[in-house]
């Protein structure tokens, strides 16, 4: 019995769930004997690629008995796939019997976060793509639908040339196909089980080769608190000063190259511990936002603990600590299975705690001089690197003239990096023997001590022996191209096309609508822990874990670049990362602005809606030539005002808000401040084009923005009871008198806004913000800014 073969059969010990549920296949007589129904459709399954799909026809009958009998083991190794589908698997909850069991959709696990009932949201059966991946409301499944689905994945199973192209296949249909329908509430894919139980057979098969694991354990799994497994994590902290740590002259070029790293570092990390400790796709539980889960059998302890080490120092040397993986990992027995939440957040806090004793893992004593310095000997001017410092000698010096600054090869390889990107559409992943005494001149060195080669390219560039180290990017259709798989990130940047070139900020600015201003956007999901934690419940386990990081992943990584090309916003968003739960933009001000509303409305859609399953933002706008580093610490202070803003009476900051123009709002105040600056514009047009008063709209806006002084002071007031109805009966009197040029409407909306709002009149109470006028002005007056003379 090989690992491989345990691990397939992981992987499609329940597939017949979905050939089942077809109605279109008829199992043999020889399967009688066996009492559940779908272990009879895997194994028939399995028998017709066996006849037909090379790759299938590489493994014996082995497989085809594991998947048939793991319900019903006669063996040691069926007991093993019985026991990894017992861990994955023991997080459903009951619910009502479904006569019609191939009607029932997949719910999605953002309607039951925090014991939430909600019968409404479900998927359609449609293989996985970053536009059809929304819950929809009373969604239609039936037989027809399966066929359709099955018979697709089936027309793609035939070209099938490794495991790792069964895993994505697996992904792309199987997303949206419920585990369990009957007896069970219908909310964990058939592919999170599937890719869990194969990561848990394949820890629970080492254990049981090395002797830890006995076949009484397995008869007695129930009883066992043996550790057997490892939950790792990785975590790289430094991230945000890496990537802005650049000049604001020429930034363009190497800022998404900065990021690109980042995302590649820790993909490279994480592929080289699944590689040294010989696992597969699916023991890597979550990879993406700058931090890693494996689960790896608790028999690589010892290996893993040198590996961290190696890691760690070969990440000193040549970062010199401005980046650090804190990595780590907690033991685990089969009964921590039920409650997996917990594990997660207890190996998320021992890394946290990591991150506080950095370096501790390799000695501080024994790495004292590589950690605290003294560093270099001392250089001339322009002879070290103006980035990370390292001085002529220990790395080439190279002189960027479009910033005016030295660089050592490996930080200008950043700005090759980025034109890499610029419109890749597929990235090629080699494994390649580690090099470790390998000189490194570029990220491309850094990554080959670990053994990877990361090279993004145009898949009408790549040869044919590439094709299968290549993933397509944003795009699930790979087989077709002899692809491995595919990857979801948001690589493309603003492009001039006649000169094939990426723009640079200035460029970008100059096609915001009216002031030529960039807006800096930084956005993250509201109580992410809490999420995990609490929202998933105290029974959560493995599955619905992966279930809750590869959904949000999809969203941040893979949806946003369907919104901003459906949009046409790829000229004006410069995507510097997005991934796990957040993403920071610099773009056009204007069109950030819409971005961030319509990214907010589809996230809520995205989650069913639920009132705890929100994100908060962060908005500032700079001159495009301002210090980058700055614009970037500004941005996420902005963020954080906004997560640690309090409502009048609450005592704990209600998130779920948004930064802009110095002032905080709920995302209905937001609307609201967009409408009213819709309506100041609306006179404005309006008024231009009765020709009555060219010099109108400025003039209008600057009366409007005089009207709105010391409105802080009556919000303050208004706040503590007291409110000058005197002063805002002058105010709605000045305003009237200012108005004449155009209607009620104006009117109407600003004491609905003023007046009754602070008065406590108003029918919506979302709105309790009357800075909302002001920066509604605000607004106007930037998209009717003039460009000529701006700098």
């Amino acid at each position: 019995m090989s690992r491989e073969t345990v691990y397939l059969a992981g992987l499609l010990h329940d597939i017949g769930k979905f050939i089942e549920r077809s109605k279109n296949y008829r199992v043999h007589d020889k399967y009688n004997h066996i009492s559940v129904g779908h272990p009879k459709y895997s194994a028939l399954l399995l028998e017709l690629l066996n006849k037909n799909v090379s790759f299938f026809q590489r493994f014996s009958n082995e497989l085809i008995d594991l998947v048939l009998y793991h319900h019903e083991p006669r063996n040691d190794t069926e007991r093993i796939i019985q026991l990894a589908d017992w861990l994955s698997s023991s997080e459903r909850e009951e619910g009502d019997t479904q006569e019609k069991y191939y009607t029932i959709p997949l719910k999605p696990v953002f309607s039951r976060l925090f014991n939430r009932e909600d019968k409404v949201y479900g998927y359609n059966l449609t293989p996985l793509s970053v536009s059809e991946c929304f819950p929809a409301e009373k969604p239609n499944v039936s037989i027809e639908h399966y066929k359709k689905l099955v018979d697709s994945f089936l027309g793609e199973l035939s070209a099938l040339d490794n495991d790792t192209q069964l895993y994505y296949l697996l992904e792309k249909y199987l997303w949206c196909v419920p585990a369990q329908t009957t007896n069970y509430v219908p909310d964990i894919s058939l592919f999170d089980h599937a890719k869990t139980t194969a990561a848990i057979a394949l820890c629970l098969y080492d254990e049981y080769e090395a002797g830890h694991l006995t076949r009484e354990d397995l008869k007695k799994m129930d009883q066992n608190e043996k550790h057997h497994f490892m939950l790792i994590n990785g975590d790289i902290s430094g991230i945000q000063d890496f990537i802005f740590n650049i000049p604001g002259k020429g930034a363009a070029k190497s800022l998404k190259g900065h990021s690109v790293y980042i995302t590649l570092l820790t993909d490279v990390l994480a592929r080289y511990l699944t590689r040294m400790l010989d696992l597969k796709d699916a023991n890597i539980l979550y990879n993406g936002g700058g931090n890693f889960y494996i689960l790896a059998p608790k028999t690589c302890e010892e290996k893993f603990i040198n590996l961290r080490s190696e890691i760690s120092q070969t990440i000193l040397k040549f970062h010199g600590g401005s980046i650090y993986v804190a990595l780590d990992y907690i033991s685990l027995s089969p009964n921590d299975f039920s409650g997996f939440n917990e594990q997660w957040e207890k190996i998320k806090d021992k890394v946290n705690t990591l991150k506080c004793r950095k370096w501790s893992e390799i000695g501080l004593k024994e790495q004292f001089q590589s950690i605290f310095g003294p560093f270099g000997r001392g250089s001339e001017e322009n002879s070290h690197c103006k980035l990370c410092g390292i001085e002529r000698g220990e790395r080439d010096i190279i002189y960027d003239p479009e910033s005016d600054k030295n660089y050592c090869t490996f930080c200008a390889s950043f700005i090759e990096l980025t034109n890499n990107v610029k419109d890749a559409d597929c990235l090629v992943i080699k494994e390649v023997p580690p090099k470790t005494g390998l000189t490194v001149k570029s990220y491309m060195d850094f990554f080959r001590t670990f053994g990877f080669e990361y090279i993004f390219t145009r898949r009408t560039n790549i040869s044919k022996e590439n094709a299968k180290y290549a993933y397509l990017l944003n795009d699930t259709n790979f087989m077709e191209l002899g692809f491995r798989g595919y990857r979801f990130g948001a690589y493309q940047l603003p492009f001039n096309e006649k000169e094939n070139r990426q723009l640079t900020f200035r460029e970008i600015a100059e096609k915001s609508a009216g002031d030529v201003k960039l807006a800096f956007l930084k956005l993250d999901v509201d109580n992410l822990g809490n999420l995990f934690f609490k929202g998933l419940g105290e029974k959560s386990t493995i599955s619905r874990i992966t279930t809750l990081s590869r959904m949000l992943a999809l969203y941040f990584e893979g949806y946003i670049n369907h919104l901003i090309s459906a949009n046409k916003w790829n000229d004006y968003l410069y995507v510097v990362f997005s991934g796990g739960d957040d993403t920071f933009i610099v773009g056009t001000w204007d069109k950030v602005l819409d971005f961030t509303r319509e990214f907010y409305s589809k996230f809520r859609e995205f989650t069913c809606h639920h009132p705890q399953v929100t994100f908060s933002a962060g908005i500032c706008l700079f001159n495009f030539s301002y210090p980058l580093t700055m614009s970037s610490h500004l941005t996420e202070e902005a963020l954080e005002k906004a997560k640690s803003f309090r409502d009048n009476g609450s005592q704990i900051p209600g998130k779920n808000k948004v930064s802009l123009f110095g002032e905080i709002f709920n995302w209905t105040e937001f609307d609201a401040t967009r409408n009213f600056k819709n309506l100041l514009l609306n006179v404005i047009a309006k008024n231009n084009k009765n020709n009555k008063n060219k010099t109108f709209g400025r003039a209008f806006l600057f009366k409007i923005w005089k009207s709105t002084l010391g409105f802080k002071r009556i919000l303050k007031d208004s706040l503590q009871g007291r409110v000058d109805n005197v002063r805002f009966w002058r105010l709605a009197y000045y305003l009237r008198d200012i108005a004449h040029e155009d209607s009620e409407i104006l009117i109407g909306e600003y004491r609905k806004i003023v007046i009754n709002n602070v008065l406590g009149k108003s029918k919506d109470d979302k709105i309790k913000n009357i800075m909302i006028i002001p920066a509604a002005v605000k607004w106007a007056q930037m998209e009717t800014e003039k460009k000529e003379g701006k700098d």
